[in-house]
This record gives structure tokens, sequence and C-alpha cells, in this order.
């Protein structure tokens, strides 16, 4: 297998753009182009779909090539109108078609090496066969052409430029959207939200940094200009030719598992080969003082677990605080989990780093997160092993972590200096539960993260991840005849009473199934999020702040069940399975009846998650409780699993926002 020396380039840093323009609306056209990059010194050059400015005005000049887009930067409650516009055409390299080729092969679990770990389509499944031996997506995704929507992660936008998954620009096309800004200091991210191709469009390179400034930010003095970077870090794998050395082309690689106590293997893809703002695995020469870094976790699927190690592989995130997470800055600094800091797919940090301790040493930042991510406590990493293995080239993780190198600091042999700010950020944030007033009119919703597994007699089916959403059976929202009715038990986040087996019943799975939640303009909800699949979610909500203020286990009851093999004993649902994986909700391939959910012990919200945020993870066998405002806004927004391949396969649900004095469906 061929192979690449880590460390060998600089960081890159794309241009800061701001939009041009007098008066209090400004303007900026972006175009995604097809272009050609390096995405390592040693490979040959990567066709790309990347954003490029067209009109705007740059006012910090990058450092490098990537496929980012700018940076686009912007003072709170600043209007921007941004014209998106597609170009890529048959006129384009490749006939505007998707620049690299996705493939599924076969896989035995347990096997080694596994094949996302490695480079090159070599077993891959073919794009024809007879009796269901062939990838029946791979001809159809060879031939894909640009279908593209802009969405502002994180942004306080209009519906009608928010980025709806299926209002796509094809070619030549352009999408006019609006975005007011007003909202605290933070780092956004825009890129791509198309229906069902979202994975591939932002796996081909679509995606770039969008901050807001304001006041309050400015006041604490933090890092600044070249002392503020941002690192969007995302994974891709590599093709071959047929004498095995890099083509420099992308592939998008995932694993069939076909076994009959598989629920079919992992649909999510894990890349081999990390990159840091669109370079793998470079190296950033900085000063012995504080840095500010802005992470985002830009990959499709892959989780962090982000810790700064030495040369000999020991801890060193003392050195490190988070100031800031998603939708802005914390109410006060946090101190890094010795273990690591969790980011999943759209998270993201605001991170203070001393270097000041280190002069003339090299820190590196490390991953210790397993892929699939499930928080699992028996997963751990051995930092100064891997950087040994590193150091004599040799790769000893048998998961999905091949390489858990991310990049390397190099820190100058200068003086060191560095003031650390104080550990208050900002103000409180106000309680949103606490300002309802009455508490029995509180909306509460719920859902469950389930997993509905491959078909076995379909050789290149996947696992399926869907939302089931629920509705209060009422008398204004009555279950229909035959409908699937659950009782819910639960602390209620404001009384703090135990709220004994309310009934809601189950309405929709899938993305085009019917709109169910109506949400007043204006309203405080709860929404309790049941995750009873066997993978941690990153969960993001369109339009608002999320505040997770409950952390639960639950129980579930229901039938219990055998699943295939017949031979295999019955287990309560809600309890894994020594002998498979299969979803503990499942009945011989199907979906079963849950009959009830109940929170029972209460855990400790991670600091890092209680806002405000706008993605927020949920562990297996965990329920959360997040609090939202559903405001400015009206129209139909969107909620979804961040992991791409998830969100892809219908793990995305809509819901509306409507203004009160307007009658409507419930009337």
């Amino acid at each position: 297998m061929p192979t690449l020396t880590p460390f060998l380039e600089n960081l890159p840093i794309p241009d800061v753009v701001h939009p041009k323009g007098s008066g209090s609306i400004k303007h900026l056209s972006i175009e995604a182009q097809v272009m050609d990059v390096q995405l390592h010194c040693d490979l040959p050059p990567t066709r790309v779909w990347s954003y490029q400015l067209k009109n705007g005005k740059v006012v910090k000049h990058g450092t490098g090539i990537s496929y980012l887009g700018p940076t686009i930067e912007v003072n709170r409650a600043q209007k921007v109108h941004v014209a998106w516009e597609n170009d890529i055409t048959e006129f384009s390299p490749n006939n505007g078609k998707l620049p690299y080729e996705v493939v599924k092969l076969q896989y035995t679990d347990g096997t080694l090496p596994i094949p996302q770990n490695e480079p090159g389509k070599a077993n891959a499944l073919p794009d024809a066969g007879v009796d269901n031996t062939f990838d029946r997506m791979r001809e159809p995704l060879r031939n894909l052409k640009a279908a593209l929507v802009t969405h502002l992660h994180g942004g306080r936008t209009q519906a009608d430029s928010d980025g709806w998954a299926d209002d796509t620009a094809i070619a030549e096309q352009t999408a006019y959207c609006i975005y007011h800004g007003d909202q605290a200091a933070t780092m956004l991210w825009y890129h791509d939200h198309a229906n069902h191709v979202t994975r591939l469009n932002v796996f081909a390179g679509l995606a770039g940094v969008w901050l807001i400034r304001d006041d309050e930010e400015e006041s604490l003095g933090l890092p600044s200009g070249d002392f503020e970077l941002p690192l969007v870090i995302q994974d891709r794998n590599l093709d071959l030719d047929g004498a095995g050395n890099f083509t420099g082309a992308l592939l998008h690689k995932t694993e069939v598992i076909k076994d009959p106590n598989k629920d079919g293997g992992p649909a999510e893809f894990f890349g081999p080969y990390t990159l840091v703002n669109g370079k793998i695995w470079p190296k950033a020469r900085v000063e012995p003082t504080l840095y500010r870094l802005r992470v985002l976790n830009g990959s499709n699927a892959r989780t962090y677990r982000l810790m700064l190690i030495d040369d000999q592989g020991s801890n060193q995130n003392t050195f490190v605080w988070q100031i800031g997470c998603d939708q802005g800055l914390l109410e006060k600094r946090l101190a890094i989990p010795p273990a690591g800091l969790v980011l999943m797919p759209g998270e993201r940090a605001d991170l203070l780093v001393d270097f000041s301790n280190h002069p003339g040493q090299q820190l590196y930042l490390w991953n210790t997160a397993e892929a699939p991510f499930s928080n699992d406590p028996s997963y751990v990493a051995d930092p100064p092993a891997e950087l040994n293995n590193l150091n004599n080239g040799n790769i000893k993780d048998a998961g999905r972590r091949p390489y858990p190198q991310i990049m390397r600091f190099d820190v100058k042999a200068d003086t060191p200096n560095c003031i650390i700010p104080p550990d208050q950020m900002r103000q409180p944030s106000p309680n949103l539960i606490d300002n309802v007033d009455d508490a029995t009119k509180l909306p509460i919703r719920l859902m469950a993260l389930v997993e509905k597994p491959a078909d076995p007699a379909i050789i290149d089916d996947i696992a399926m991840l869907v939302f089931w959403e629920y509705v209060e059976n009422t008398p204004k929202t009555p279950a229909p005849p035959g409908a699937e009715i659950v009782s819910f038990t639960y602390v209620h986040p404001k009384t703090k009473a135990i709220i004994p087996a309310k009934q809601y019943w189950k309405a929709a799975e899938e993305f085009y199934d019917k709109l169910n939640w109506e949400i007043h303009l204006g309203d405080t909800e709860q929404w309790y999020i049941v995750n009873v699949s066997p993978d941690t979610h990153p969960v993001h909500v369109h339009l608002v702040d999320m505040y997770v203020n409950q952390r639960y286990q639950y129980t579930l009851t229901g039938t219990k069940r055998p699943y295939a093999p017949s031979d295999s004993p019955d287990f309560p649902i809600g309890k894994p399975d020594p002998d498979n994986e299969v979803p503990d909700w499942v009945v011989d391939g199907k979906a079963h009846l849950l009959e009830g959910i109940t929170a029972t012990t209460e855990q400790l919200v991670d600091p890092d998650q209680t806002g405000p945020k706008d993605t927020v993870r949920i562990n297996p066998g965990e329920m959360i409780g997040v609090a939202m405002k559903f405001s400015p806004f009206c129209g139909r927004y969107i909620y979804h699993c961040h992991i791409l391949e998830h969100e892809d396969h219908d793990m995305m649900r809509p819901f509306v926002i409507v203004p009160d004095w307007i009658p409507h469906h419930e009337n």
C-alpha cells in the first residue's frame, strides 16, 4: 500500500473576505467551480468542487492553496445578499460530473485489513452483474451532475434563504439568499445541503467558514489576526491506479457487511487521511504565545476526540481551554477533558491554546475517537505508542482509525509571552424553560433515533437511519386508526415532576412523510431525543439555538423477540444482544412496535453541550432534553442527523413555524 509522509506541508489559510457595498445591505457572489488542487506534496493534483469568490472584497489574503471556500467575515446584524452560482457545467472538466467514484465493498466483520483503512477500490462491488451481485448506484453516481443547495449552518436565516434540501440550482443557475446575521459572534459554516447527495457534494469540497463579529467578543482582547487560526478538519480516501500508485483522485468508499447476524454494515464514510483546511496532515509554525483556534468538524461521519500531545505522546490538554461552541462564546472558559474534546460532524469549538510552555518543541493534534463513534468507554487510545508507531512507519490500529495524527504545531524557540484571559467570557444566557410562565403549556415533543437493517438478500443494501417522529395523542391531534402508540414517562424540565405514561403516536419516519410539527412563532419548546441505535448521533436543528438541559438513561418496553438465526435467544427491547448487533427494536428484520419509553437514571450534561448549540450529540442508550425558542422567522425548516450518510438516507425531517394569530391546521 502506498504511503504519505505527514507534516511536510504548511497549513493553508483561506482568504478572508468582506461583502461589498455601501449602506445597510452588503453583497457577495460565490460560485461553485471545478478546480484541481494538491492535497499533499507527494500526490498528483486532485479534482474537486470548490466555492470561489466572484464578487466581494478580500481583506486578508490567505496562504497556500485549498479547496475550501473563502472565510466570509461579517459584523453582527449586517445584512448580506449572497448570489450562490452553480458554475459546474457540461463545459467544465469531466463534463461537470462528480469528480470521484463512489463504491461499496463487501466485508466480513472482524477481518483485517478493514477496507476503509486502505486507499483504492480493489474488491469494490461491480456496477453490473446478475442476481443482485452488483452495486446499483455506482454507475448513476459516476454520471452525477452538480445539483446544489447552499446552507449557512447555524445561521438565523429566513426560510426562503435557509437552503431547503430540494431547492437545488443546477448548472448555470443561481440561488439568491439573504442573511440577516443578527446573532452573537460565532463561527458558522456554509456547505451544500442538496437532498440525498449532501454527502457527495460536501465530500467533493463544497464548504467554507463564515465568521460573525460583535462588540462583546472584541472587548475580550482574544487572539486575532495571525494568532487566530481556522481549522476545518475532514477525512478523505484516495484512489489508486492499476499499479497501486496514487492517482490523486478522491474515493468515497463504504462497506457492506453480509452476515446474517449483522445489520448491513456502516453506511458511513470513514477515510484514513485527515485533512486540515484541505491539506493532509499539515504543520503550522506558531509563536510561543496564546492562540485562538476556531475548529470545525467538517467530516461526513467521523467523530474526533481532540487531544494535544508533545513529542513523547504525553497529554498537554492542560494548556487548552474551550471558550465557545456552535453558537458563540460560553459563559466561562472550560478545561478540556483529559481524554480529549469530542467533536462530531457539524460541531464547532472555539479554543485557546497556550504554546508559551513549549518553545522550540513540536506538539501534535491527535484523534483518539473510535469509528463509528458510540462513546464506548472500553475503546482507549494510546497516544505515546501511536506516536512511536507513526515515527517508525507502523500502523497498529485495527479499527477505522489507522492514522490518529491530525496536524503538527512547530513552536518557535522565542521568548515566551502569554496572557490568559479571565474565566468569564460573557453574561449568562437566559434560561428558556424558566421563562415559560405556565409549565402545563410548554410543548413537549418526542423523537427516537433508530436503525433499519439492510436487506440481506440485496448485496449492496445498507442499514438506514431514521427519526421516529411522534405526536401527542390529544383531542386536537388524535391517533389515527392503527397508529403505533408509545407511553412516554419523563421528568418535566421546569417543575421536575415525573410525568407518567403520556401517550404519543408515531407519525413519520422519512423525509417525505407528512409534515406533523407545527410550531408557533416565538414559542419555547422542549424536545426529547431518544437514541435506540448503536451509535452516537449529532442532531442539527435549523434556525435555533439548542440548550441541552436534561440527560437520562431510559428503559424501553415492548415484545421480546427472536432474531435470525431462529435459535437466537429472546432479548427484551432495550437490552443488547451479545450474539449479534441487530438493533433492539427489530423483529425478523422489520421495525417493531415500541410500546414504552421511561427516563430512569439522570446523568450530567457535558459542559460543552449546555449551549448555545445548533448541533447536539446523543449517545446510545441516552435520552436528552433540548430547549429551543423558535424565532425570529416563519416557514419550513429542517432537523436532521449531521452524519451526512445518515442525512442522505432519510434521517431528516421537516417542521414549520407559523404565527399563532393565523388559523392553521389544528383549527
